[in-house]
């Protein structure tokens, strides 16, 4: 908005600098002094926010490079004819440099070409929509019994028309959307390893559990647990119709303790198939269903143990949301790290690496190692700095590749094989393509094997949601997001469950 306002401040300036020019007792000489260098702050905001609105990548894919380019060259003559009629020749060095910084952002020297928002970065042959092997014949049953309003993510179907791109529905549902807390009973259920000991938050429905309901295993996200609030919102809304819902807490979270020294990293699946294994054993009726549901890094989680568990994984239906099949893009994502992954790893180095398990770390890193550590702004130098050394991964390439379901193949290769071959149950990934935090490309890519037609004929069972707007762990709805909160999300996902169990 900053672009458009600064070009109408600059245009009344002009406006205005003509009157007084024909009729100087219009206004004072005091005045005068005052509006110029206001009216050139502006005009100089409003040049640099179209050049933001013609390279960011991810406005440039929803909106096309045209709108920022027309703003900038209408903010840019203004601001000329502005600083010639005013004399005021520093403002012109200023747009230049304006300019320069520009042609860096657009032009590849590489290849001799200019490109609006990194053609690399953007999914140019990747359009929205269900990706599914129709082959299949129970998804295909299920996909075509899975409501279109609740996997279509629109303004048409409700999506809030006033959210631009990823950035502001990621970060605008975080800081409106509330949910009151929810009533829960702690579990404590051992580790395979028979060392530690995982939590359970059990949250029943308000008439009991109902075994002839399907169960859900939800895993949250890498800072989180169950008081999350999209956590919150999908167990309110399951409650209403009468499921239970279990969340099991990552190793060391939420003020959980860590009797050894393994504590919590992002390639451990045998958590998450110790609880699924108890609960359907245990609480899951002859004919119901298990359904994992993941946010986030509980989605990395959920998607690489459905591969690599294969046959014997214990859930019958996943769901992860804002996740990835193949993480090692990651570490090439330039645009996360600038703006959303310091303000979660502050907290994650801050609180859980150095506060909580620092002693830890410092018995298995060496100093120059802690120095690198307590300097990391971003996840992957965390992640490089400490999760590797600590558990000993090779480098963040091998952790990463660990991580994903998809990470037993060339990362640079076309072809797919390996473990995401093996999921033996429906797996729906549901993710944005304007994911600011968590790079399209861990999903899916726009060529080869790894594009989602292709995909999906190579792993029958996988299934791909993928929308062009949403953000996050966002998709807000409405033009009071607050009101609908994470509705869109948790009813896709639910949604997605109930269409297999209804046509399984």
């Amino acid at each position: 908005a900053l672009a458009p306002i600064g070009i109408i401040i600059l245009l009344g300036a002009l406006l205005l600098t003509n009157k007084t020019q024909r009729d100087p007792s219009i206004v004072t000489k005091g005045t005068a002094v005052r509006r110029v260098p206001w009216s050139a702050l502006l005009g100089i905001i409003s040049v640099a926010s179209s050049i933001v609105l013609a390279t960011d990548t991810y406005y440039v894919y929803q909106f096309g490079p045209e709108r920022g380019l027309y703003m900038l060259l209408a903010s840019s003559l203004l601001l000329t004819l502005f600083s010639i009629r005013g004399k005021k020749y520093s403002i012109l060095i200023a747009l230049a440099c304006m300019w320069t910084v520009f042609g860096v952002l657009v032009f590849d020297p590489a290849k001799g070409s200019v490109n609006f928002g990194g053609p690399d970065t953007i999914p140019t042959n990747v359009p929205e929509g269900v990706y599914y092997n129709t082959e299949n014949a129970w998804l295909d049953r299920a996909v075509k019994a899975w409501p279109v309003e609740k996997r279509t993510y629109s303004i048409e179907y409700g999506a809030t028309p006033w959210m631009p791109t990823g950035d502001s529905r990621t970060g605008i549902p975080f800081l409106v959307n509330h949910w009151h807390e929810i009533v829960l009973e702690k579990v404590w259920l051992p580790t395979l390893d028979g060392e530690e000991a995982v939590r359970l938050d059990v949250a029943f429905p308000p008439t009991g559990h109902d075994p002839t309901k399907t169960l859900y295993l939800l895993l949250h996200g890498l800072n989180g647990g169950s008081l999350e609030g999209f956590v919150q919102d999908f167990v309110h809304r399951r409650h209403e119709e009468g499921h239970t819902i279990v969340i099991m807490i990552a190793r060391g979270l939420m003020d959980t303790p860590v009797v050894g020294w393994d504590i919590f990293h992002g390639a451990r699946t045998t958590d998450a198939h110790a609880a699924a294994k108890v609960l359907k054993e245990k609480a899951v009726g002859p004919n119901e269903m298990l359904a994992g549901v993941g946010y986030s890094m509980g989605a990395i989680v959920l998607t690489n143990y459905a591969a690599r568990y294969g046959e014997d994984c214990a859930l019958d239906v996943v769901v992860p949301v804002s996740g990835g099949l193949d993480m090692r893009p990651q570490e090439f994502f330039k645009r996360a790290k600038r703006l959303w992954e310091p303000m979660i790893a502050f907290t994650l180095r801050d609180q859980f690496v150095i506060g909580k398990f620092g002693e830890r770390y410092r018995m298995r890193l060496r100093k120059q190692e802690m120095l690198a550590l307590m300097r990391s702004t971003d996840i992957s130098m965390i992640d490089r700095e400490a999760v590797v050394t600590y558990n000993g991964f090779d480098d963040l390439r091998h952790y990463y590749s660990e991580m994903s379901a998809m990470g037993d193949i060339p990362a640079d290769g076309n072809e797919v094989g390996g473990r995401i071959l093996s999921v033996a149950v429906p797996l729906c990934v549901v993710s944005a393509l304007d994911d600011p935090l968590i790079s399209w490309k861990t999903v899916a890519g726009n060529e080869g094997g790894r594009h989602p037609s292709e995909l999906v004929k190579a792993s029958p069972n996988l299934v791909l949601l993928l929308t062009k707007g949403g953000g996050h762990v966002g998709w807000p709805m409405g033009w009071f997001p607050w009101q609908h909160k994470w509705e869109w999300m948790n009813n896709a996902a639910h949604s997605f469950v109930e269409a297999v169990v209804a046509t399984k």
